[in-house]
């Protein structure tokens, strides 16, 4: 197994374990979201890309500027929940407050300085194992050109 292997397994684990994790903390509607990630493994590296809004799962949304469709992506997400209204003009009524209520306090998550836990402990585990796999493959390296 090469370098590369080894980061892209840790990488590939680490989607994983986020989605999964994504799935279970209930920040989860349609699926694109994690649809969005994507491994991406170099010579000298690797990464795991996803959406740029993607913080927003663990920590929520601070108050302030929001997309220019934002309405339209609230009423998305609300079908995706399984949200029904009376009519379109009550969807349409109730994506407009809440979009409001998001740009002026940020959502309740933020608001609450509440927090779930969708990225920070699966990189720091990604990253204990990666550790110690890339040190396990460099020893037994040097040991081979050690022993030649």
């Amino acid at each position: 197994m090469s370098v590369e292997d080894i980061i892209r397994v840790a990488l590939e684990g680490l989607q994983r374990d986020i989605t999964e994790r994504q799935r279970k903390a209930g920040a989860w509607a349609t699926g694109k979201t994690a649809g969005l990630y994507e491994v991406r493994v170099r010579p000298d590296g690797g990464e795991l890309w996803g959406a740029a809004y993607a913080g927003v799962l663990e920590r929520g949304r601070r108050a302030g500027k929001v997309p220019y469709n934002f309405e339209a992506i609230l009423r998305r997400w609300a079908e995706a929940k399984g949200i029904t209204f009376a009519d379109e003009r009550d969807a349409m009524r109730w994506a407009r407050a809440v979009a409001w209520k998001i740009r002026r306090e940020g959502t309740e998550l933020y608001r609450t300085g509440g927090t779930r836990d969708i990225f920070t402990t699966p990189i720091q585990e990604m990253t204990d194992r990666l550790v110690k796999d890339l040190g396990a493959f460099y020893e037994a390296e040097i040991k081979a050109k050690i022993f030649e």
